[in-house]
């Protein structure tokens, strides 16, 4: 029986975490098994714990931040026709 690697996502070689950082989840998860001789499930794992403190940072779209334009405008009173015109049919006012 082969003897047991215990390692945490702590635990990481730095060009691991650098392929994490840059957003290269499969790159990471090759070099992982490469230098600690870990399985692709194992490896795999242990990526995803790291990717949650050191992957790349996503945007947080708002809504404030969306362009603004004629477009909207058209939608925003095509939707409020519709509903005015759903109340207007189902109350039979």
């Amino acid at each position: 029986m082969s003897a047991e690697i215990v390692i945490t996502e702590h635990e990481l070689p730095s060009d691991v975490i650098s392929a994490i950082k840059q957003g290269r989840r499969v790159e990471a998860i090759k070099l992982l098994r490469e230098s600690k001789s870990l399985g692709l499930a194992n490896a795999q794992v242990l990526v995803d714990r790291a990717w949650r403190t050191h992957g790349p940072e996503k945007p947080i779209h708002n809504f404030a931040d969306q362009p603004r334009g004629l477009t909207t405008a058209v939608k925003s009173l095509g939707l409020v026709f519709l509903v005015v015109a759903a109340y207007y049919f189902y109350t039979g006012a």
